[in-house]
């Protein structure tokens, strides 16, 4: 197998770290564009920072030390920004997964009390999803920019420590394509594939038995990600999770059809941050896709659940500065505009997630709402849910179906549900996060 290393200065790691920056009036017009000079409109300033140990040193994005209890007298490790560019590259693509090296060859220790790098089977035990017997005849499909010349592996791997049935002959569950449904690879990127891995691998954790569909957009151009979302549409995936996000402008409305694609579900990561200076993140803004939110969860036997679930202090919530509120999202604080998120899941960087990625040196774990998304994206495969009601509307309307979380926050807003979470809807963990299959 080939393994794809960060590069490293003195041993350091070296990382860049995105920060969020608003658009400018003049440059919003080109929003849609692929050249240099359009890309640097959309998205984010970058700013290239060294990850020093365990402590990511930056502006945006501050070190997140796993804590909480060890396993094995051993603390999971901690994870950083794992931001795909190059030096003076500012493609609008927006870098909300954190990614941490840990285990090697080995699977790190399952989770048997506290907290700790969480598997397939801690989340269907968490979430009380029926994985082991739905999801068979349905498609998940993730899109990233670039090819992970290592998702088969990846992938395989991840599913045999997992107990999970392998892709092969007898059930051919992935496969990978690029934006016009061909089989030639775009150029690869062995930062990017970290993004694909995580997104198959959580979305196998909630339906081992769906099929897995890899889009792999050109590039990370805005236009790029947009054809990559058609095609996943077109090739008849239940639900499409795009493992990245920019930032809103003037005129988006222009690309909402774009990710409106019923009867297959779009869900995309809800972003970092309250409000995000104003601004939240496409795709998730758009009232047809589901915004998926972050949390915090970790094993609590004094609990009737047997988990503790709080919001997520890093999970992004607000109002959209441009979309309207759809019919069925109840009004609040955003009045006639768009409230993120709509449901949540884990995301936490101090409960991360176990993964496995070359590009990590083997398994380690993620955290960040893109890795929230997929494994929502992986409960709508699991639901199999094939409805001319929309997604939202169905969410909206079954919350026995979801664990209402009432505890966290993600920001100073007084206590309003907006960025806390409390009884009902709220912004951080929109109307919860899964219990079953039954909302989705």
């Amino acid at each position: 197998m080939r393994i794809h290393r960060m590069t490293t200065f003195g041993g350091v790691a070296a990382m860049l770290l995105a920060t969020l920056t608003p658009l400018t009036t003049a440059a919003e017009a080109a929003v849609t564009g692929t050249t240099a000079a359009e890309a640097a409109v959309i998205g984010t300033a970058v700013t290239g920072t060294v990850v020093a140990g365990t402590a990511v040193i930056g502006t945006a994005v501050t070190g997140t030390a796993v804590t909480g209890a060890a396993v094995a007298g051993t603390a999971p490790p901690a994870t950083g920004a794992a931001c795909p560019r190059a030096a003076g590259d500012l493609g609008p693509a927006t870098c909300l997964l954190r990614a941490g090296a840990g285990g090697g060859d080995r699977p790190l220790p399952r989770v048997t009390a506290g907290r700790g790098p969480l598997t397939a089977r801690d989340l269907q035990e968490a979430y009380r999803l029926p994985s082991d017997w739905l999801g068979g005849g349905q498609t998940v499909a993730v899109v990233t920019p670039y090819d992970n010349i290592e998702a088969a592996d990846e992938l395989a791997e991840y599913r045999r420590a997992n107990g999970m049935p392998p892709c092969d002959d007898d059930f051919p569950c992935f496969r990978k394509i690029n934006q016009r449904g061909g089989d030639t690879p775009p150029a690869p990127s062995p930062a990017w594939a970290v993004h694909s891995s995580v997104g198959l691998e959580l979305a196998a954790a909630a339906c081992p038995n769906c099929k897995l569909l890899l889009v792999q957009a050109d590039d990370a151009s805005l236009a790029s990600m947009a054809a990559a979302v058609d095609q996943a549409a077109a090739q008849g995936a239940t639900a499409l999770v795009p493992m990245w996000g920019v930032a809103e402008y003037a005129g988006q409305s222009t690309l909402a059809a774009r990710f409106d694609h019923a009867p297959t579900t779009v869900v995309a990561p809800s972003g970092v941050g309250f409000n995000n200076g104003g601004r939240q993140i496409l795709p998730a803004a758009y009232p047809s896709v589901i915004a998926v939110g972050g949390t915090q969860l970790y094993r609590d036997p004094a609990t009737t659940r047997g988990w503790n679930e709080s919001a997520w202090r890093d999970t992004a919530s607000g109002c959209s500065m441009y979309a309207l509120r759809p019919a069925w999202q109840p009004a609040g604080a955003c009045g006639a505009r768009r409230t993120v998120a709509d449901v949540a899941a884990v995301a936490s960087a101090d409960t991360p997630v176990q993964v496995y990625s070359t590009s990590l040196g083997g398994w380690g774990t993620a955290a960040g709402t893109p890795i929230a998304a997929a494994f929502i994206a992986g409960v709508y495969g699991l639901a199999g849910t094939h409805s001319a009601t929309p997604a939202g509307k169905r969410l909206y309307a079954a919350s026995a179906y979801l664990n209402d979380i009432t505890a966290g926050s993600n920001g100073a807003c007084g206590g309003g549900r907006i960025c806390t979470a409390v009884r009902g809807y709220d912004g951080p963990t929109g109307m919860g996060t899964p219990n079953g299959t039954g909302a989705f």
